[in-house]
């Protein structure tokens, strides 16, 4: 499932040298500081060495700015994965994914703590979170149906939503006081949890 906050595909013609990442780091700096509000598409320009017109053609908002990393985190939850056998208990392997996804999100390191803080603290960038991770999270859903078959489509969404916010949770706490690493943060809060999916055979 495509996310309306991806950045948007590039057009034919010469090609624009643009780092997604450092923009998105670049603009949270600014956000940090100026506010997310008072921020404008000339300022990030200014910031990035990148026209505005270059910026919103491959930006669809400036929200979108907040979420260039999950793409990648969706191929390393997706990577892990792979390297998972299929019959280890299902919330070590979604664990072991979803951790390894934040792992090493080059926006969240570079970022530092105030990336989870601007986006807790910003309604319009809080409120577009679950559309900008809805590929992760579908990901993940497949995923669990995979390992887990027989229940119903509801139950796969509802446990990948599940682990998408509590991932986030765990962000936002390491966010506030950032000591250690963001994935042993997730890691930490992750192994609290013990999910089973019962089949309808199983269901009481």
């Amino acid at each position: 499932m495509a996310s309306d906050l991806s950045p948007t595909p590039r057009r034919r013609g010469r090609p624009t040298v643009l780092d997604p990442e450092a923009v998105g780091t670049a603009a949270l700096k600014l956000w940090a500081v100026r506010g997310y509000g008072a921020t404008g598409w000339d300022d990030i320009s200014a910031a990035t060495g990148i026209s505005a017109r270059t910026l919103m053609r491959h930006f669809p908002s400036k929200a979108a700015l907040a979420w260039v990393g999950v793409p990648a985190a969706t191929r390393r939850l997706t990577e892990t994965f792979r390297t998972l056998p299929l019959d280890i208990p299902l919330s070590d392997a979604l664990r072991a994914a979803v951790a390894a996804s934040v792992s090493d999100d080059a926006l969240v390191l570079s970022a530092g703590g105030y990336w989870m803080r601007v986006v807790a603290e910003e309604p319009e960038l809080a409120e577009a979170s679950a559309r900008a991770y809805a590929p992760w999270t579908e990901a993940l859903a497949r995923e669990i149906a995979r390992r887990r078959p027989g229940a119903p489509r509801a139950i796969y969404h509802a446990v990948a939503t599940a682990y998408r916010e509590a991932a986030q949770a765990a962000l936002y706490d390491w966010a506030r006081s950032p000591d250690g690493s963001p994935a042993h943060a997730v890691d930490a809060l992750l192994r609290r949890l013990d999910i089973r999916i019962t089949t309808p055979e199983e269901a009481p």
